[in-house]
């Protein structure tokens, strides 16, 4: 075909003279008849003779340029802004005026092109068409048009803004519509959606009716719609080309047929133009509404001329004739539009808008059905001859059904109820996915609106009686699962099917909220770590949920499914059968593009794969069908962007996925951050959204939590989870789930205050208040879970700033017991019991440790059984043998044994993750142990400190944020420059590099205690070294030393630690004094009141006690070389030791110190016989000390080891010296 026939064809359908599938056998008759396209149409009477030429013209320019095709009516409808310039686009024809300037081409039609311009007057953007100004009639027509738009000012009608002329080109500039064709924007509109927008096309036709206008083509081509920022749907009425004021005779007046015939109304056909009024354009509204609803034309034809011929005589099919689902009465208010006598129809576009509200409102409509006796009446008037013949036997046809209808009354009511409240409900579903479909919006007003039509309909179901029962509860069942409420739709549900009403539909409605709980069950429940916990819990899912949901699937038959195989792809889920059941969906083909459940229900199938194969330890097949799953999400989102539920969905599959990444390999930032965009669109579309506040606390508090592992900042994640969990504790103030989720996030947060040394016990106390508000009832596996894990952190804190913390560590045992008796087999709460067995098992005034760390190892034993790959079990049971080694020292036993099983479940937990830094944290410090174990044996510890500072540094590069490690390298470097010194060797390098490690650790830990302390240690030691060793004033070094010791204490004035070490810094002031010849008893009263406090604030720690023996060692010396009565300070001296000794019996550096003060003891004796005793003891005691230390022979020649022998020597029961940084199981 020639190329501007081609145009042609492109061009009757842009305007509306034939549709798509008529484009083939116009061409064929074209080429047969050796015509071209338009030509046909005039011949077919379809338009004039005069557009004729004018569309001609435009085929022609078309052909010759090769531009696209036009798209569109004259005033170029569904061109929207974000079109990109096509190549070879006409140019803006008046380049450089100061009124508008030329944007893009938009496209033309029969009277001209348009622009998008910018209206640099009024600055906004406007539709700018240059008139064809080739014949006075064209202009003429355009003005006409321009001057008829121009006279309706309705926000549903196109406004035209000015007509003009520059450079002899006229002009119209009109509104800028940024959307489509009515035809093209219904494909995927709902019928509630499709009646709205009519409803509102008519509004603008009324207005033009009002300003004396009569639009006269009316079609779907002619209505344009946008979408506004809300989501909504707008549209607009063009193109009044044809329009007429029927108070004016006008050129077009002149008999002559003018319009679409397809949506003309029989007395336009006829062309009885000046009869023509406002009801010829209800019947053209009609025809464009029969099209929307069916697809279909009012009145079928082949061609134009077939098409007129027919409009008088054909009536319309019914349009549920073609889709059964259009409800009745919105099939009489189209059939009502479409009579053929005027006098029938709507007498104003009002009528149809108020008619179309009754509809929208579930409220009764004026036109009515067609009946039997509607029909005969038009069968007469096609028949009249017939009529008299018959009359008769309608009398008694009448007669016979008058009885009929007597006797079925009350069926005849019952199915009306039926009627009416299922196409109540089909109204209310309907608006719910009106809604759902619209552009990402704030839902309120429309559920605002759903529940009003619910309210209504529940006041007519309760006023209609016993015979409404059924159906009415069916409606509200059908609502409220529209509302996504499956819990309140059940019960309504079930009661419509408990009075015998067991309609399909019912039974589909029934199944799919069953299904719908079911799916929530077993989200939550594959969540579950512990298998047995988890088959438990889906087997009693299954009993309550599933199998009744398959049941009345399969009673559902007949029921308006969308598709059977969607239907036997629910069935497959809800059966277990997922790989089946994802075949069936595949068997779908691409679902249709408004059915946005296809595409969730392969979400829900492919995450619930993932999470079982997760739980089956197939990392790499989770992923990928987390991944798939996210991809289906995503899918139905983009149809239906306005369910927030769906949203929902795909934020839970995220934290699904943070929960995986999170107890593997610990990256979880990404689902976190898809997670939480998902629930802020799932909160814009509904901001009253209970679930969607706590997913979002949820996520808050896990990346908190994993922030609080690497020891970075996680105050304000910690704020965010517990305003989004109060906001849902208001929404929802008796939802147990929203008040413990408040209660987790306080007890969060209490956690990270206590990790840094602050006082947790307000957001503590806050925790504990939301716990008591949960009933008792309701005090489930979790509940006690949670209750345990408050009272832990509350017992670490009150241990830690020297507090008894055996009533909280008793009620959090008393909490986890509860919870192991509720369900012995999930592993958290087996894993937190033998923790706190272990922390009561240190506590200063534990009332049986042995018998504690025993029920924390048995504990733990069966917490690692339940799962192997859950790190905490190995940490905690590498913190019982820790302890168990303290344990043998202090009676006096190997403790090598259990340092050796401690190091190994440290090590077996960073084989399964080696990103967490408190194993390797433990890992150091167990080496530290070993080390100093070593060198109390007289063995080399030299390659065990390197190793042990080579794991602290492993956890440094791991977690540099956290300043846990720091303080551990500071800890191990300070005991191997306390060695060296014994040793004779220069500390020098190692003092300072431990004071850089405490720096460090400072920055990182402002508010932790430790690292000050350790400050003050380093310099003490440097000062010690200055003093005994080389003679030099300590007191610079003492300075800093006392100011770095001001600020722990300041911080804790309860650490024992740190009055020791306030204790060793006045000693050695006291010391040089003495050495200076300016020695005070005062002084060395001083420190020993020093020594004397912290033995006091912890009487188990053994350095404390070495250091007093140690500096009463001193005094005692101080006080012979003054012939002073050295007695009552080695009688103190002997008595620390002695404690040391009873705590640590066997240790070679308290002997070696008794040793000495046994031999002051013996110079200062006045009985010879007392002398030799005290002198054989202490040689005795000396030489047993290097027997089982050679060490200390050194520290022995070298006159005294001073402060070095003491010096960092590890953990103590108070909680001082190394930490780990690890507070405990977390969920």
């Amino acid at each position: 075909m020639r190329p501007e026939h081609e145009a042609e064809l492109h061009i009757a359908v842009a305007e509306g003279l034939v549709d798509e599938a008529q484009v083939s056998a116009l061409r064929e008759e074209a080429l047969r008849q050796q015509q071209s396209p338009l030509s046909l149409l005039a011949h077919r009477r379809a338009l004039s003779q005069e557009t004729l030429a004018s569309l001609q013209r435009i085929a022609a320019d078309v052909a010759r340029r090769g531009d696209p095709a036009p798209e569109g009516a004259a005033t170029l409808e569904g061109v929207p802004a974000t079109v990109a310039q096509a190549p070879g686009a006409p140019v803006f024809p008046v380049p450089g005026w100061e009124r508008y300037q030329g944007i893009r081409f938009l496209g033309q039609g029969g009277m001209g092109q348009v622009f998008l311009a910018r209206d640099l007057r009024l600055h906004r953007d406007v539709a700018l068409k240059f008139v064809r100004s080739d014949t006075g009639t064209d202009f003429r027509r355009s003005l006409l048009e321009a001057r008829a738009q121009a006279r309706v000012d309705h926000e549903r009608v196109c406004q035209v803004y000015e007509v003009g002329e520059v450079d002899g080109r006229p002009y119209i500039a009109m509104q800028f519509i940024d959307g489509q064709p009515l035809h093209q924007a219904a494909d995927a509109l709902g019928i509630e959606q499709k009646v709205v927008l009519l409803r509102d096309a008519a509004e603008g036709v009324q207005a033009a009716h009002r300003a004396g206008l009569i639009h006269r083509d009316i079609k779907p081509s002619n209505i344009l719609v946008e979408r506004a920022e809300d989501g909504r749907l707008k549209p607009y009425v063009m193109d009044f080309g044809l329009a007429r004021d029927w108070r004016e005779l006008d050129a077009t007046a002149t008999g002559a047929m003018a319009g679409t015939p397809h949506y003309m109304a029989p007395e336009q056909a006829r062309g009885e133009v000046r009869r023509l009024d406002r009801r010829a354009d209800v019947y053209s509204l009609g025809a464009t509404l029969y099209h929307l609803l069916t697809g279909q034309f009012p009145i079928p034809g082949d061609n134009a001329l077939e098409v007129l011929s027919r409009i008088a005589t054909v009536e319309p099919r019914p349009p549920r004739a073609w889709e059964p689902d259009i409800p009745v009465d919105l099939e009489a208010i189209v059939l009502k539009c479409l009579e053929k006598e005027r006098s029938a129809r709507y007498d104003s576009p009002r009528a149809l808008v108020e008619d179309l509200d009754r509809f929208l409102a579930g409220e009764p409509v004026r036109a009515r059905p067609a009946g039997w006796a509607y029909r005969l009446r038009k069968k007469a008037r096609k028949h009249r001859v017939v009529v008299g013949v018959a009359g008769a036997a309608l009398v008694a046809v009448s007669l016979a059904l008058g009885w009929a209808s007597y006797t079925s009354r009350q069926a005849s009511r019952r199915e009306q109820w039926v009627r009416r409240f299922t196409e109540k409900a089909n109204h209310i579903e309907a608006l719910a996915r009106y809604s759902a479909l619209s552009r990402l919006h704030d839902t309120r007003a429309d559920r605002q609106e759903i529940r009003d039509a619910m309210a209504a309909l529940e006041a007519e179901v309760g006023e209609a009686g016993a015979l409404a029962v059924g159906p009415g509860h069916d409606a509200l069942g059908h609502g409220l699962l529209a509302l996504g409420e499956d819990a309140a739709a059940l019960k309504h549900l079930e009661a419509a099917w408990a009075s015998g009403f067991h309609a399909p539909r019912t039974a589909w409605a029934m199944a799919l909220v069953l299904g719908h709980l079911y799916q929530d069950g077993l989200r939550e429940a594959e969540r579950l770590r512990i298998p047995e916990r988890r088959e438990a819990r889906v087997a009693e899912l299954r009993r309550l949920y599933r199998d009744p949901a398959l049941e009345y699937l399969r009673q559902s038959q007949g029921a308006n499914v969308s598709s059977p195989e969607y239907l036997a792809a629910l069935i497959a889920f809800y059966e277990d059968r997922l790989d089946d059941a994802l075949a069936r969906l595949d068997a779908m083909g691409p679902p249709r593009a408004w059915f946005h459940e296809a595409l969730q229900l392969r979400g829900d199938i492919l995450r619930t794969r993932a999470s079982r194969r997760w739980n089956k330890g197939d990392r790499d097949g989770a992923r990928a069908d987390f991944d798939a799953g996210r991809g289906a999400y995503v899918t139905a989102i983009e149809v239906a962007q306005s369910v927030p539920r769906l949203h929902l969905s795909l934020a839970e599959l995220e934290f699904d996925v943070l929960l995986m990444e999170l107890y593997g390999q610990g990256d979880i930032l990404a689902p976190f951050t898809r997670g939480t965009e998902a629930v802020a669109r799932a909160l814009q579309a509904l901001p009253d959204f209970a679930e969607a506040r706590i997913l979002e606390s949820g996520f808050h508090r896990r990346m908190a939590e994993h922030q609080m592992y690497l020891g970075a900042d996680a105050e304000e994640l910690l704020r965010k989870a517990v305003a989004a969990a109060r906001a849902a504790v208001a929404l929802a103030p008796t939802s147990t789930q929203a008040r413990m989720q408040l209660g987790r996030c306080h007890w969060s947060w209490g956690q990270y205050l206590q990790q840094r040394n602050q006082d947790p016990r307000e957001q503590l106390r806050l925790a504990s208040a939301e716990f008591e508000q949960v009933s008792l009832e309701a005090r489930s596996y979790d509940f006690y879970f949670d209750q345990g894990l408050l009272f832990g952190t509350w017992a670490a804190y009150a241990q830690q700033h020297g507090e008894d913390p055996l009533p909280h560590l008793d009620k959090a045992l008393s909490a986890y017991a509860s919870a192991t008796r509720l369900d012995a087999r999930l592993q958290e709460a087996w894993l937190n019991l033998g923790a706190s067995h272990l922390n009561r098992a240190t506590a200063p005034r534990s009332p049986s440790p042995d018998a504690d760390l025993a029920q924390a190892r048995a504990a733990l034993e069966k917490a690692r059984s339940l799962n192997p790959q859950h790190v905490a079990s190995y940490f905690f049971l590498a913190q019982v043998e820790e302890r168990a080694a303290k344990r043998h020292r202090a009676r006096g036993a190997d403790a090598r044994r259990s340092l050796v099983l401690a190091l190994e479940h440290y090590r077996q937990g960073s084989a399964i993750n080696p990103q967490l830094p408190q194993l390797l944290n433990g890992a150091g410090l167990v080496l530290f142990e070993q080390a100093k174990e070593a060198w109390e044996r007289g063995e080399d510890p030299s390659g065990l400190f390197e190793e042990a500072l080579a794991t602290l540094e492993r956890a440094i590069s791991v977690a540099p944020q956290q300043g846990f490690a720091y303080h551990n390298v500071s800890e191990v470097l300070l005991q191997r420059a306390a060695y060296q010194q014994v040793l004779g060797e220069p500390p020098d390098e190692r003092l300072r590099a431990a004071m850089a490690a405490s720096s460090e650790s400072m920055e990182r830990l402002p508010d932790f205690t430790q690292p000050r302390i350790n400050l003050a240690r380093a310099h003490v030691s440097l000062a010690l070294m200055a003093f005994e060793q080389r003679r030099r004033d300590p007191r610079q070094e003492l300075t800093h030393a006392s100011r770095a010791l001001a600020q722990a204490l300041a911080r804790n004035s309860n650490s024992a630690e740190g009055w020791q070490w306030e204790g060793e810094i006045r000693a050695l002031r006291a010391r040089w004094r003495a050495w200076k010849g300016q020695g005070r008893s005062e002084d060395f009263e001083g420190a020993a009141h020093a020594f004397q406090k912290a033995m006091e604030l912890a009487p188990e720690r053994e350095e404390a006690l070495l250091a007093s023996g140690r500096f009463h060692r001193e005094w005692a010396t101080w006080l012979q070389a003054r012939g002073g009565a050295p007695e009552k300070a080695l009688e103190q001296g002997l008595k620390a030791i002695d404690g040391a000794l009873a705590l640590r019996p066997g240790w070679p550096t308290a002997r070696f110190v008794r040793g000495q003060l046994l031999l002051l003891r013996a110079r200062a004796a006045t009985r010879v016989e007392a002398e030799a005793a005290w002198r054989r003891q202490g040689q005795e005691a000396l030489a047993g000390a290097i027997a089982a230390n050679p060490h200390l022979e050194r520290a022995g020649r070298g006159g005294g080891p001073g402060a070095a022998l003491s010096s960092a020597s590890g953990a103590s029961a108070d909680g001082d010296g190394p930490v780990d940084g690890f507070t405990g199981a977390n969920r």
